[in-house]
């Protein structure tokens, strides 16, 4: 079975630097969207997250969306931020990474998979040798409430695993 521990770990993507992507040796990034840029559900993304990305584009670095989600979602949230798109990935399978890697012309451990869930995200990253982030996921779990629940009770065990090696951010 693929890992679910994630490489790093922070607080929120607002709080990825472009040095620590710099460090990770990141090219371009692939951002999930409930509950990591967007609340579950919603479409309007997190205070200061257009920032966040001129930031990292004007650094060189690519970024994309990678959801899961049906097409109407992820395609308004990427013509919101002027970036492009892959929906229906189906994470933990890795096809649709390595497709968003191709897409932004990148080696596939050149690109950062940032999520909030474990068992999507992070094995999805792992699974291909991408780079794996974690982020918190954000508060507001509304849809399939039942389904994060135990998504998240399953998860705790390896959050706990990784504090005790590295707490939050970047590590070597």
């Amino acid at each position: 079975m693929v890992s679910p521990m994630p490489k790093y770990r922070y607080k929120s993507v607002l709080d990825i630097t472009v040095e620590d992507l710099h460090k990770m040796e990141a090219k371009a990034v692939a951002l999930d969207i409930d509950n990591t840029i967007c609340n579950d559900g919603k479409q309007n993304c997190i205070t200061g997250l257009e920032d966040w990305l001129a930031k990292v584009q004007n650094a060189g670095i690519k970024v994309m969306i990678l959801s899961n989600a049906m097409p109407r979602r992820p395609k308004n949230v990427a013509k919101k931020l002027g970036i492009p798109y892959i929906c229906m990935a189906r994470k933990p399978k890795s096809h649709k990474l390595i497709k968003a890697a191709q897409m932004m012309n990148v080696k596939i451990h050149e690109l950062a998979m940032v999520g909030d869930q474990l068992f999507a995200d992070v094995m999805a990253a792992n699974d291909c040798g991408a780079i794996a982030i974690r982020v918190e996921p954000l508060e507001g779990e509304t849809r399939f409430k039942k389904f994060y629940e135990r998504r998240r009770a399953k998860e705790t065990p390896v959050i706990k695993d990784f504090e005790k090696l590295h707490g939050f951010g970047y590590y070597d």
